[in-house]
C-alpha cells in the first residue's frame, strides 16, 4: 500500500512579490510541488495516523485552464500536511460549531435547500462538487437536502417543516445556497405567520444567485471560500426586517410576467391589507422596473449584468422618446428626535426616477447604495431622486460602483427613515410595479404601497466577525 504523500509549506513563499498571497507545497516523499492561493483555504482538519497527526488542508480548486478564482469551475479538493503553515493557523479547524451538530432525530435538525434556478443555476453543482464533500470530512452526516421545484418550494418547507420545528422551541440549521430570493421566503413565511415566541433558525447563506445584496453586504464575497468558512466559523446574528403593506388589489408577478398570483398566504385576521415581509430592499421606479424586465432566462445567463442592460433599454426607450417619469405621491416617515415620535414629510414633486429604501449597504458586487449602512444594524435608508437625463442617472449609477460615491449627488437624497408611502398615478402596469428583495409585485391602479421597519427579529443568519 502507497502511503499518502505528506506535504510541508515554504513559508518564505507567502506573500512573495512573485505569486501574491500563495503557499508552496513540497514533499520530501516525493518531491512533489504545488502552490495553493490563501484564498482558496477552507479549513485545516487534525487527521490521526496510526498514532501521529497530520493535518488535511480543505481548498477549492479551479477546474478552469487558467487560475481564476472568480471561476464557477471549482471542486473541493485536500492535500495532508505535517504541520500547520503559520500564514494559515488561523484555518485550524478544532470542532464542529454548534449549528452544525446533529442532536439526533426529531431534536431540530440540519437541511440544505438548494435553489436551482437563482443565479446561473449553478446551486446543484457546489452542492454536490463542494458542499457535500465538505460535510463529509468534517463528520457531518445527518441532513436533508431540498432542492426547489417551484416558487413556492421553499415557502412550502417552512410551514411544513421549519416553522412547527421552531414552535417546538427545537434548534435547527437552514444552509440555504440561493440568493437573496430564498432568504425572503424564508423570512415571509416566518413573519407572516408566527406570533409566539419560537427558537430561531440559524441560517448559513451560500449566495448562489445574481445580485446577492445581503450576501455581499455581509462581507461573504471577500474571497470564494468565505460563505463556507463562515458556516465553519461564524456566529449567529438576528436579521431585521420591513414589512410592506398594499392596497387590496395588489398580486405577485411571476413566471417571467406572463402570470399574476394572489399574496394569499400572508393575509391574516388582524391585517386589513395584504402584506410582505424583506430584509433587502424596497423600491419603485426604475429599480423595480429593471429588476422585473430582467428576471427572464435570457437576461439571467448576463449574471449580474443583466441589471445593466435593463437599465439601459428603460433609460434608452428603442423608439427615442424619453425614459419614463415616474407618477406618484411619496411620503417618508422619519423619527423626529426632538419630539421622541414619527413624522410624515411628504415629497414636493409628483414624477420620481428612483425611490428605494435599503436594509442593506450593497446590492450587488460593488454597487454600494447607503454607504452608511452597516450589517444587520437595522437602520432602514433611503435613496432616491427625480427624473434626469439618461446620461445624468447613468452617472449617479456608475457613482454607486464608487463606494457609494452617488450619495453626495446634489441631485440625490440620502435619508435614514422608518418607512414610505408610495400613492402611485400611473396608468400603465409596468410602471405600477413595486420590488421587495427581487419579488415583484404589481399595484393595482390608483393603489398604494406602504413599508414600516418591523420590530420582530425571527432568524438567525450566520456571519463573521473577522474575515480571515
Amino acid at each position: 500500500m502507497v502511503p499518502p504523500t505528506v506535504y510541508t509549506a515554504d513559508d518564505g513563499c507567502f506573500g512573495c512579490n512573485s505569486c501574491g498571497e500563495r503557499l508552496r507545497f513540497k514533499s520530501d516523499q516525493s518531491q512533489k510541488e504545488l502552490t495553493i492561493d490563501v484564498r482558496s483555504v477552507i479549513c485545516i482538519v487534525p487527521k490521526d495516523t496510526c498514532g501521529e497527526t497530520v493535518y488535511s488542508l480543505l481548498y477549492l480548486r479551479n477546474n478552469a485552464e487558467a487560475a481564476n478564482l472568480e471561476s464557477e469551475r471549482l471542486s473541493l479538493d485536500s492535500i495532508l500536511l505535517a504541520t500547520v503553515p503559520r500564514p494559515l493557523s488561523n484555518h485550524l479547524y478544532a470542532q464542529l460549531p454548534p449549528h452544525l451538530c446533529s442532536s439526533g432525530s426529531g431534536s431540530g435538525g440540519l437541511d440544505i435547500i438548494v435553489s436551482t434556478t437563482s443565479g446561473t443555476g449553478t446551486g446543484v453543482s457546489f452542492c454536490n462538487d463542494i458542499l457535500r464533500p465538505l460535510l463529509s470530512y468534517l463528520g457531518v452526516t445527518e441532513y436533508e437536502v431540498h432542492e426547489t421545484q417551484t416558487t413556492e418550494t421553499i415557502t412550502e418547507l417552512c410551514h411544513a417543516k421549519f416553522i412547527p420545528r421552531a414552535r417546538e422551541r427545537l434548534p435547527q440549521t437552514i444552509l440555504l445556497l440561493s440568493g437573496d430570493g430564498g432568504l425572503t421566503d424564508i423570512i415571509d413565511a416566518f413573519h407572516s405567520t408566527v406570533e409566539s415566541l419560537i427558537v430561531p433558525p440559524t441560517i448559513a447563506l451560500i449566495p448562489t444567485g445574481t445580485g446577492n445584496a445581503m450576501a455581499n453586504s455581509l462581507g461573504l464575497f471577500a474571497y470564494p471560500t468565505t460563505g463556507l468558512i463562515a458556516l465553519l466559523r461564524g456566529t449567529p446574528a438576528s436579521i431585521p426586517t420591513f414589512a410592506a403593506d398594499f392596497s387590496p388589489g395588489a398580486q405577485y408577478i411571476v413566471d417571467e410576467g406572463r402570470q399574476k398570483v394572489p399574496i394569499f398566504h400572508n393575509l391574516k385576521s388582524d391585517y386589513q391589507h395584504p402584506r410582505v415581509y424583506g430584509g433587502v430592499v424596497a423600491s419603485w421606479g426604475i429599480h423595480a422596473a429593471l429588476v422585473a424586465d430582467s428576471d427572464t432566462v435570457e437576461y439571467r445567463r448576463f449574471g449580474a449584468d443583466r441589471f445593466k442592460l435593463a437599465a439601459k433599454e428603460i433609460l434608452y426607450p428603442f423608439d427615442g422618446t424619453e425614459p419614463h417619469k415616474f407618477k406618484g405621491a411619496v411620503t417618508l416617515f422619519k423619527w423626529d428626535s426632538i419630539n421622541k415620535s414619527k413624522r410624515q414629510d411628504l415629497l414636493r414633486r409628483n414624477e420620481h426616477m428612483y425611490v428605494l429604501a435599503s436594509l442593506v449597504s450593497s446590492l450587488e458586487k460593488d454597487f454600494m447604495i447607503s454607504p452608511l449602512s452597516r450589517p444587520l444594524d437595522g437602520r432602514l435608508w433611503m435613496v432616491h431622486f427625480g427624473p434626469m437625463s439618461p446620461s445624468s442617472v447613468m452617472q449617479v449609477m456608475t457613482s454607486a460602483y464608487q463606494r457609494g460615491q452617488h450619495v453626495g449627488n446634489e441631485s440625490v437624497s440620502y435619508d435614514e427613515i422608518e418607512g414610505f408611502r408610495v400613492e402611485l398615478g400611473e396608468l400603465d402596469e409596468r410602471w405600477r410595479r413595486i420590488c421587495i428583495d427581487g419579488k415583484i409585485i404589481a399595484v393595482e391602479t390608483g393603489g398604494w404601497v406602504e413599508v414600516h421597519k418591523d420590530p420582530k427579529r425571527l432568524l438567525n443568519i450566520l456571519v463573521l466577525q473577522d474575515l480571515p
